[in-house]
């Protein structure tokens, strides 16, 4: 097997996509944290002991000053520290995986032997800067509290909790002849300078045989698309984000066919795509060759006439009705190959595509409209497949 690991966003996905893995991720280790030492997680209002940044009912800024004034009721200045906070809102960074943008700690402990935090970041050169970067600004604010009134009790960076888990989340056939899996993996960071209070995470792609960077780049986006449409139905029900309501525009440059154009990557893609149906209709595969052939317009024509279509000559045009209907078919496809249940789905796609107190970060890349950003992130991955397969 070969493997190959990387970041959603090394790996090609957008920063608003990427954003959304890493709040899967975030959940994930939140249920493990959990789950190791027992938690008792904080409302605003409430008692409890564990903060976990995710969507509250307020801002990420103010649900932080909120849990450390109830633990330490008289010390900690709530509204000081929520502008704080504020305050150090960082701008846009284009190193920065997740694009944050908060001083806030992912994970806040405070049990009398326990009072540590922990950040979650991509396991990259630029997601270890920007843990680091979050930590000491964490620090420098409970140093300033500190240092004015010395009954507050510091919150250091956490060495209690020790992960390094591997979660394979999605399994297939990819383009219906090469054995895939992809898993998401996280430990506690190791690395000298950000050895304590640092979780990293990666995605791997394995595979049969040879692995290029660029298709197991592909594979893997793959599989961020699988996820995000899974965790979408968990909230909005079937439909939403599914290929049937995806649009987008053909990434071919010419026609396919006995009369056709037949670019060679063109024909490369529409042999894959072909076979990526007939692998699960249990049909035999054909020659990805990029050579047009009597044995490609024969596996063409049997798709057309299995989707229903009224041209079933073996031939298409770009974002002709049956060019649509194989990419349609892909999505499905690969959409259907994901398995969330390891990532306890329960409340999952709440957390990652609910209300957000913040509001739309528009440097994120994000579309208010999910469905317009879907499909823009779905747009470029086809066109990245044609162009690697």
């Amino acid at each position: 097997m070969a493997k190959f690991c990387t970041t959603p966003r090394a790996a090609g996905a957008p920063r608003w996509a990427a954003a959304k893995v890493g709040t899967v991720v975030e959940w994930v280790v939140r249920q493990e944290y959990c789950f190791s030492k027992g938690c008792n997680p904080y409302q605003r209002g409430g008692t409890g002991t564990d903060f976990f940044d995710e969507r509250s009912d307020t801002t990420r800024c103010r649900f932080l000053a909120s849990f450390l004034a109830t633990r330490q009721p008289g010390v900690v200045d709530e509204t000081f520290v929520s502008g704080s906070c504020e305050a150090r809102k960082k701008p846009v960074d284009d190193t920065d995986d997740e694009n944050e943008r908060f001083a806030v700690p992912d994970i806040i402990t405070h049990e009398p032997a326990r009072m540590e935090f922990y950040e979650i970041k991509p396991d990259s050169d630029s997601g270890r800067a920007a843990a680091r970067a979050k930590v000491e600004t964490f620090l420098s604010l409970m140093d300033f509290i500190a240092a004015n009134d010395s009954r507050f009790s510091k919150y250091e960076k956490g060495t209690q909790f020790n992960p390094d888990r591997t979660i394979t989340f999605y399994q297939r056939n990819y383009l219906g002849f090469i054995p895939c899996s992809v898993s998401l993996h996280y430990r506690r960071a190791t690395e000298p300078e950000i050895a304590e209070g640092v979780i990293v995470y990666e995605l791997c792609a394995e595979v049969d045989g040879e692995l290029l960077e660029a298709f197991a780049k592909a594979v893997i986006v793959s599989a961020i698309i699988a996820a995000l449409a899974a965790a979408a139905v968990v909230i909005f029900g079937g439909g939403v984000l599914g290929p049937a309501v995806l649009v987008f525009n053909s990434p071919m440059s010419g026609s396919v066919g006995p009369d056709g154009d037949n670019d060679p990557q063109d024909v490369r893609y529409v042999q894959a795509l072909v076979n990526d149906w007939r692998a699960g209709a249990e049909g035999a595969l054909i020659a990805i060759d990029g050579s047009f052939s009597e044995e490609t317009a024969g596996a063409l024509s049997d798709f057309q006439s299995a989707a229903g279509l009224e041209d079933t000559a073996g031939s298409l045009t770009p974002g002709d009705a049956t060019e649509t209907e194989l990419e349609s078919t892909h999505l499905h496809n690969l959409m259907a190959a994901a398995d969330l249940s390891e990532f306890q789905p329960d409340g999952l796609g709440d957390v990652v595509y609910g209300p957000d107190p913040d509001g739309i970060d528009v440097e994120l890349e994000e579309e208010e409209d999910l469905q317009t950003a879907f499909n823009a992130f779905i747009q470029q991955y086809l066109t990245d497949l044609r162009n690697v397969v």
